[in-house]
């Protein structure tokens, strides 16, 4: 009985080894993507990491990835027309913005979280956005059409390895900068008597659109802390001293609306100084710049790219564009604890006549 079973499983055994056919690869009818990301052209430097958010047929986001592979990611997607978007870091990554309504592709933005003050106290009412963080975005559209995918049965040989008969749609993303550069440059009379300076700007944009790259048209000031002084070398030793103090901050920029010249009146932006002279005396001015703004490396005229938002600005308080009394013109004083004093004459009192002898 034993060698009737063993034979009965031998047989068994043999027809199923013998009815080995071909075998099926069934693909799920998802198109592949290869998406290629180049940060260092216009974005100038390659992240640790980055974040990618899809939005399909729509504006809900359907789908977000956090990845260290940030030169090359890859996806499988079904047909359908994506909205894409990339930045470097995550959102929780970044201490000098918050990020706000990042289920919607088209609302997502970042918003600049406030500093906290240590030692201005010269303008109180005043309160100061951080400098935003290096961050970058990359966005895009594209679609995939059913030819794109493989949603049939596909037959090969059970010893024979299948190839992916579906066709790759490869993407180049280039990353751009979501921040710019603020140079200020402004010229001093009086230099010598400059013990300090601090300041603030107002009218900058607050934060900026993720997947639009534009600034928001909400503003706020920034803290200008950090100046270099410089006296100008012809007029340093005469009477009225001239030299020029200089500092540039990270920023968002010019707000949505306000990026051109023509659009802003020159009160939109105005510039604050605070000096300390040398016997410990505050002084402050206050200029209207919201006009002197510029482009650093080109003029904007006309039509606005939304790639211009990123371009250098400067603000030049200085001749040829301001005269003298324009500019900041420190008024005369002497250091503390030296002993310099300022003479005092008595009145004459009353009228005497004196007999002068010959």
């Amino acid at each position: 009985m034993k060698k009737i079973i063993g034979l009965i499983g031998l047989i068994g055994m043999l027809e199923l080894v013998s009815c080995r056919h071909e075998i099926e690869l069934y693909y799920t009818g998802k198109g592949q993507v290869r998406v290629d990301i180049d940060w260092q052209t216009r974005f100038g430097e390659k992240p640790t990491g980055m974040t990618i958010m899809l939005a399909k047929d729509g504006d809900s986001i359907t789908y977000t990835d956090v990845t260290n592979y940030v030169d090359q990611y890859n996806l499988e997607l079904e047909p359908g027309t994506y909205k894409m978007l990339i930045f470097n870091r995550t959102s929780g990554e970044f201490g000098s913005m918050r990020f706000f309504q990042m289920k919607s592709f088209d609302q997502a933005y970042a918003y600049a979280t406030q500093l906290q003050r240590t030692t201005d106290f010269w303008d109180v009412n005043v309160s100061y956005m951080r400098e935003p963080e290096h961050i970058g975005c990359a966005v895009d559209t594209f679609t995939i059409l059913p030819e794109m995918t493989d949603g049939s049965f596909h037959f090969v040989e059970w010893h024979e390895k299948g190839e992916d008969v579906r066709q790759a749609l490869v993407l180049h993303e280039v990353v751009n900068p979501m921040t710019t550069d603020l140079f200020i440059r402004v010229k001093v009379i009086g230099f010598k008597y400059m013990a300090g300076v601090i300041g603030n700007i107002s009218g900058l944009a607050d934060g900026f659109l993720l997947s639009q790259a534009w600034r928001r048209a909400q503003t706020g000031y920034h803290l200008l802390d950090n100046w270099s002084a410089k006296a100008a070398p012809e007029e340093s030793d005469s009477i009225n001293s001239v030299g020029y103090i200089t500092t540039s901050i990270s920023t968002f920029g010019l707000p949505r609306g306000r990026e051109m010249v023509a659009q802003r009146d020159s009160t939109n932006n105005v510039l604050s100084l605070c000096f300390t002279l040398i016997d410990d005396r505050q002084i402050v001015f206050r200029y209207p710049v919201g006009k002197a703004i510029k482009y650093k490396t080109a003029e904007v005229n006309g039509y606005f790219n939304k790639v211009d938002v990123t371009l250098d600005l400067e603000l030049l308080v200085e001749t040829p564009f301001y005269e003298n009394p324009e500019v900041p013109n420190l008024p005369y004083s002497q250091p503390t604890g030296t002993g310099a004093f300022d003479a005092e004459v008595a009145d004459w009192g009353d009228e005497e006549q004196v007999d002068v002898p010959m």
